[in-house]
């Protein structure tokens, strides 16, 4: 049996994240494999929202998608954090 092999990038472009195909060609549609991916991106990353994504299609098929996010969670830096009173 003759497997096909690709990966899917995803690239933090800070504000937004892209994910494209990385190497490798997917056999059929490459749209679902960029949306799992995304959302697997967003779900190990729950500090962050998003906002809207937009599907980059070359010749007809979606190639890469775009997504906009916004932090939505902030670490606790100030000096008072680790005191217990």
């Amino acid at each position: 049996m003759n497997q096909v092999r690709f990966n899917i990038t995803t690239t933090d472009m800070g504000g937004w994240v892209r994910v494209c195909l990385g190497r490798g060609e997917p056999a059929g549609e490459l749209a679902p494999f960029l949306s799992h991916a995304l959302t697997a991106w967003f779900r190990d990353r729950p500090h962050l929202r998003l906002g809207v994504v937009v599907p980059i299609t070359r010749d007809g098929d979606t190639a890469e998608l775009h997504a906009w996010y916004e932090q939505i969670r902030f670490p606790d830096v100030s000096p008072m954090a680790g005191a217990h009173g």
